[in-house]
């Protein structure tokens, strides 16, 4: 089976991606993102976004009656 190689230090293995939460939090003190690295030199390998806004209630549109 392939194993993930870091492009950085060239450590092999899944089990050197780990992924940290952000210090940025969203006012319900939920982190806004998750950031995923190689746990032996740091290298980044992408920020995965973790609080997303959302619209309590659909806005609604009201057209005119024309007839």
């Amino acid at each position: 089976m392939a194993e993930p190689r870091c492009p950085d230090c060239g450590v092999t293995g899944i089990a050197h991606l780990v992924s940290k939460e952000s210090v940025e939090r969203s006012r319900s003190r939920q982190p806004w993102f998750l950031v995923v690295h190689c746990d032996a030199c740091g290298y980044v390998y992408g920020v995965l976004a973790k609080h997303t806004f959302s619209q309590a209630v659909t806005p609604k549109l009201t057209l005119p009656d024309l007839s």
